[in-house]
C-alpha cells in the first residue's frame, strides 16, 4: 500500500473536505480528487460515497480510516522520539563491567546516574574482561568498567577511577591475626592479586594457609560464603563496603599501611567524537566516592 496515497486519503477523511486536505497537504483539489481516485482503484474499492454533497466514508472508508489514524499516530510518535534523541534528551548507553566492578558498584552508580539523568537508558553486560574487550572492540558496547589491568593497545582510552585499599574480611571479628589461619580462604580461581595479597600476611604473620575454597564465577558467590561463616576472603574495599557498612562482614585486616591498593577504570575506544550522554556518564563515575572506614 502506498503511504503517499493512504496518506491522502487519511487527510480527506479527517478534514472531511477536499479542500481543506488540499490546503493541509499544500497541494491543489483536483490532484487531491485524482490521487484518492487513483488509490480507489489500485485497492478496487470505493472509499468514498461521493453520490452525497457532504463526504462520507462507505465502510471500506472507515475501516481503513481507523487504521490509517492508528498508523500516523505511531509516525508521529516516531518523528517525537527522534527529535529527543537528536536534541539529547534521550540517549542510551551501553555498559560492560566485569563481576568486581558491575556487582558491587555499578547498581549504586546507576542509581545515582538515573537520579541525575533520567532520559537516559542503558543496556548492561556483566563478563568476564576478556569478553568485554572483545565486546569493546566490536562497537558492541560504549564503555567497559574494570580494574586495573594495563593495555597496550592505543586504540583504547584508559580513565582511572578511584583507588581502594584491599581488606581482608570475615563475619565476625577476631582477637588474633594469627586465628585466621585456621579459617578456610574463599577465593576466585584467577585472582592474582588477592593470593599475592595472601602470601605478604604469611610473611609478615609467619601463617600457613592450606585451607582453601576455590570459587569459580561470581564474587557475590564468594561474598555470601564469607557472610555465612564459611571462610574468609580479601578484596578490594570497593567490593564489600556495603557489607562491611551493615556489619554482615568485620575486616579482620587490611592494607592500609602497604601500597598495595586496587583501584578501577574506564576503557573506551579513542574517538574524537564522543556522545554527550557518555560524557555525562564518564564524569559521574569519577566524582562516585565511596568513603573508606578501616575501623575494625
Amino acid at each position: 500500500m502506498d503511504l503517499h496515497h493512504l496518506r491522502i486519503f487519511y487527510e480527506v477523511a479527517e478534514e472531511g473536505s477536499f479542500t481543506k486536505a488540499a490546503k493541509k497537504l499544500y497541494i491543489n483539489q483536483s490532484a487531491v480528487s485524482i490521487q484518492v481516485k487513483k488509490f480507489e482503484e489500485h485497492l478496487n474499492l470505493k472509499l468514498f460515497d461521493r453520490e452525497t454533497k457532504k463526504i462520507k466514508l462507505t465502510y471500506a472508508g472507515e475501516v481503513l480510516y481507523k487504521k490509517a489514524k492508528v498508523i500516523f499516530q505511531e509516525v508521529e510518535n516516531a518523528k517525537e522520539e527522534i527529535e529527543k534523541v537528536v536534541s539529547g534528551e534521550k540517549a542510551k548507553i551501553i555498559i560492560g563491567a566485569t563481576h568486581m566492578i558491575g556487582e558491587p558498584l555499578l547498581p549504586e552508580i546507576i542509581s545515582g546516574f538515573s537520579k541525575k539523568y533520567s532520559e537516559i537508558e542503558y543496556e548492561i553486560y556483566i563478563q568476564e574482561r576478556d569478553i568485554l574487550l572483545e565486546r569493546l572492540k566490536n562497537g558492541e558496547i560504549d564503555l567497559l568498567l574494570m580494574g586495573e589491568y594495563f593495555i597496550k593497545d592505543k586504540n583504547y582510552d584508559i580513565i582511572p577511577i578511584q583507588e581502594y585499599p584491599f581488606v581482608a574480611v570475615y563475619n565476625k571479628k577476631i582477637k588474633n591475626i594469627n586465628e585466621i589461619e585456621k579459617i578456610p580462604l574463599i577465593a576466585r580461581n584467577d585472582s592474582l592479586l588477592l593470593f599475592k595479597n595472601l602470601s605478604y600476611l604469611e610473611k609478615k604473620y609467619n601463617l600457613n594457609f592450606s585451607k582453601q575454597i576455590i570459587v569459580n564465577g561470581s564474587i557475590e558467590i564468594i561474598k555470601n560464603l564469607v557472610i555465612e561463616g564459611v571462610g574468609f576472603t580479601i578484596l578490594p574495599y570497593y567490593c564489600v563496603y556495603k557489607e562491611i557498612k551493615n556489619k554482615e562482614m568485620r575486616i579482620i585486616f587490611d592494607y592500609k599501611d602497604k601500597k598495595n591498593s586496587n583501584g578501577y577504570q574506564i576503557v573506551k575506544i579513542s574517538n574524537k567524537y564522543q556522545k554527550k550522554e557518555i560524557n555525562k556518564f564518564i564524569e559521574f563515575v569519577q566524582k562516585f566516592n565511596i568513603n573508606v572506614n578501616l575501623d575494625k
